[in-house]
C-alpha cells in the first residue's frame, strides 16, 4: 500500500509539471482559480498521452479543451503547433506557434519552434531575428547556429553563413549537420578548391561517412581531378556496401562524363538494387539509356545485364516484369520476348500490354491465327476494357476490316472512361469517314475528339489535313497544324500537313521551309511528302525539280495517274 500511494504521489507530481512549464507568470496571477488550473493540467496530459499514442485529433481535441480552461496556457498552443506541422497546415501551425511565444518570450522551445515555422511561411525576416536573439542568449547553441547559418544560406546571404559556420568550427571543431552547408556556402561563393580542401578535410576526421565522400568525389569531378572523384566514389561504394546512394553517384558521374561501356556496366548493380522501384528504374533507363543511338547494338552485353538485375531484383512486381519484356522486344530476340510473354500470360497474370505485344508481333509476323487466339484471350480476361478495343481496332484496320474496326471504334466510344482513349476513337472514326467521303460525319467525329482532347497532336494534324483537303476552314487548319508541330517538332508527317495547308492558302516559299524539314525527318521516304514537296515546287515555278520530286513520287509508290497528270501540265 505504501508503495501504491508513493506512485499515486509521484503521478500527481508529475501531471502538475506541464501545467507549471506550460503557464506564462502572468496566466498564473490571473487566473487563481485552482479547479481550473487543475482541469487543465489533467486535459493536457491527457493530451500528451494521446499524442503520444498517435491519436492527434483527440489529441488536439483535449489541448483545445484545456486552453478554454485556461486561455494562457502556452504548453498546450505549443502542442497544437506541433500538430498542425505534422499533418501539414503550417497556416495553424504558425498561429499556435504565435500565441505559445507571446504568451512565454523566455521560452526557448516556443521561440525555436516559432522561428521555425516563420522560415517555413516564408517569414524569413522575422525568423532571422529570433534565431539570432535565441544565439544571443545562447552563443554556444549549436543547432540554433546551425538553422540561422541555413536561413542565411538559402536568403543568399553565404559568406555569412560562412562566418556563423566558421565560428561554431573554432568553438566545436567540425560538425556533422554543418559540414552540407558550409559545402554549399563555399561553392555560392565559387570557392570550389577551398571547398575541395574543407570536404578532404571532413573525410579525414570522419572516415567512416560514405555521404562526405560522395560529396568529396563530386567536387573533385567539378575540378576535373577524374581520378579522385572515381576513388571517392568507389569509398563510398565500400563504406555504405548495401547502399543505393554510392552506387547511383558513381553511375551518374560516368553518364554526365559520357564514358561509355563505364556508365551502363556501374547501372547494373543499381539496378539490382531493391530500394530503387522497378517503375523509376523504367523512367531512368528510358530517359538517360534509350536516348542514345545504337545503345542496344554497341552495348547489349551490358542492357542483357541490366534487364536480367530489374527482373531479378522484384521477379513478381508488373513493372520488373514489363521492363524485361520491353527489353526482349526493343533488342530485336522476338522468339525470347514471344516465349517469355506467353508463359506470363499462361500463368494468368499478366497485364494487358502483354497480351497486346504478343498480338503487335503476330501482326509483324503475318500470322493471323496468333492474333485472332491471343484477341480471344485478352478479350476473356479483359472483356471491356478500351485499351484492348483500340487493339483490336488497329488490327481490324491493318487486316482490312474497315467497317468492323468502325464498330468496335463506336463500342469503345459508349465504354471507355479515359477521354484518351475515347479522343483516339473519336479520331479513328473521323479518319474513316474521310476516307469515304462522309465530310459532315468527319467533321463531327474530329469534333469531338478535340472536345475530349484539345491537344492531340494525332487528331489535331488528321483534322487539319481533313480541313485542308476540302479547302475548308484553311486558317483554322493551319493554327491546328502549327499546334500538333509545337507539341511533337520531330514529326515528319505534321511538318508534312502545315506546309500543304499553307500552300493551299498559297504561302509556297513557307510551304516549300517546312516541306524540306520534312523531308529531312523522313526515313520512310514517303510517296505522299515527295508528292507534296514536288506541287509546292512547281508553285514556286520551280518546274524542273518539281519534275525530279514527282518522278521521284512516283518510283516510291506514289499513284501514277496523279503524276502523269502533273507532268502533262508541264507540257502545256
Amino acid at each position: 500500500m505504501i508503495v501504491m500511494r508513493f506512485r499515486r504521489f509521484l503521478y500527481a507530481f508529475l501531471c502538475l509539471l506541464p501545467l507549471a512549464a506550460g503557464l506564462s507568470p502572468a496566466a498564473a496571477q490571473q487566473d487563481g482559480g485552482r479547479k481550473r488550473q487543475q482541469k487543465a493540467s489533467l486535459l493536457y496530459l491527457e493530451g500528451v498521452k494521446r499524442q503520444n499514442l498517435g491519436t492527434l485529433r483527440e489529441a488536439a481535441r483535449l489541448y483545445e479543451a484545456a486552453i478554454r480552461q485556461v486561455p494562457e496556457h502556452a504548453a498546450a498552443y505549443y502542442r497544437l503547433s506541433g500538430i498542425a506541422r505534422m499533418i501539414d497546415d503550417p497556416t495553424a501551425s504558425l498561429r499556435y506557434a504565435r500565441r505559445a511565444y507571446e504568451l512565454d518570450t523566455a521560452c526557448r522551445d516556443y521561440a525555436d519552434n516559432y522561428a521555425r515555422m516563420l522560415t517555413v511561411t516564408g517569414d524569413y525576416k522575422a525568423a532571422d531575428s529570433l534565431f539570432s536573439m535565441l544565439l544571443e542568449r545562447d552563443p554556444s547553441d549549436f543547432e540554433t547556429m546551425s538553422l540561422l547559418a541555413l536561413l542565411k544560406l538559402e536568403t543568399g546571404l553565404p559568406a555569412e553563413a560562412l562566418a556563423l559556420i566558421d565560428t561554431a568550427e573554432i568553438r566545436g571543431g567540425i560538425r556533422p549537420p554543418m559540414v552540407d552547408i558550409k559545402r554549399q556556402a563555399l561553392i555560392r561563393t565559387e570557392r570550389y578548391a577551398e571547398a575541395f580542401d574543407y570536404m578532404s578535410e571532413v573525410c579525414m576526421q570522419m572516415p567512416g561517412e560514405a555521404g562526405f565522400r560522395i560529396q568529396l568525389a563530386e567536387l573533385a569531378a567539378a575540378l576535373r581531378r577524374d581520378s579522385v572523384a572515381v576513388a571517392n566514389y568507389r569509398a563510398a561504394i565500400e563504406l555504405d556496401s548495401a547502399g543505393l546512394a554510392p552506387r547511383m553517384a558513381l553511375a551518374e558521374y560516368y553518364r554526365i562524363k559520357g564514358m561509355w561501356p563505364e556508365y551502363p556496366e556501374a547501372l547494373v548493380p543499381v539496378f539490382a538494387h531493391a530500394d530503387f522501384p522497378a517503375k523509376a528504374k523504367k523512367e531512368y533507363f528510358d530517359t538517360y539509356v534509350r536516348t542514345y543511338p545504337e545503345v542496344y547494338r554497341r552495348y547489349f552485353v551490358q542492357m542483357v545485364r541490366l534487364a536480367d538485375a530489374v527482373l531479378q531484383a522484384a521477379p513478381d512486381d508488373p513493372d520488373a516484369r514489363e521492363f524485361y519484356a520491353g527489353h526482349l522486344i526493343y533488342s530485336g530476340q522476338f522468339d525470347l520476348a514471344h516465349k517469355y510473354l506467353t508463359s506470363q500470360i499462361g500463368e494468368g497474370n499478366a497485364p494487358l500490354k502483354f497480351y497486346r505485344d504478343v498480338i503487335e508481333m503476330a501482326q509483324f509476323r503475318e500470322q493471323p491465327d496468333t492474333v485472332a487466339e491471343y484477341i480471344r484471350l485478352a478479350r476473356q480476361r479483359f472483356p471491356r476494357d478500351p485499351e484492348l478495343g483500340m487493339t483490336i481496332l488497329f488490327t481490324q484496320f491493318q487486316a482490312g476490316d474497315t467497317l468492323a474496326a468502325v464498330a468496335t471504334a463506336r463500342e469503345v466510344i459508349r465504354r471507355s472512361e479515359n477521354d484518351s482513349i475515347t479522343s483516339s476513337a473519336y479520331g479513328f472514326c473521323g479518319d474513316m469517314a474521310h476516307l469515304r467521303g462522309d465530310d459532315k460525319a468527319a467533321f463531327r467525329y474530329y469534333r469531338q475528339a478535340l472536345k475530349l482532347t484539345p491537344d492531340s497532336p494525332v487528331v489535331l494534324n488528321n483534322f487539319a489535313y481533313y480541313l485542308s483537303e476540302k479547302g475548308r476552314d484553311l486558317e483554322k487548319a493551319l493554327e491546328m497544324s502549327a499546334r500538333a508541330n509545337e507539341l511533337d517538332p520531330q514529326n515528319a508527317t505534321y511538318l508534312d500537313t502545315q506546309a500543304w495547308v499553307l500552300y493551299r492558302l498559297g504561302r509556297y516559299e513557307e510551304a516549300q521551309t517546312l516541306m524540306r524539314q520534312a523531308l529531312v525527318l523522313d526515313t520512310s521516304n514517303s510517296a505522299e511528302l515527295l508528292l507534296h514537296y514536288g506541287d509546292i515546287l512547281y508553285g514556286l515555278g520551280k518546274t524542273f525539280m518539281a519534275k525530279t520530286y514527282w518522278q521521284r513520287a512516283l518510283e516510291a509508290g506514289a499513284d501514277g495517274r496523279a503524276i502523269e497528270e502533273r507532268l502533262r501540265s508541264l507540257e502545256k
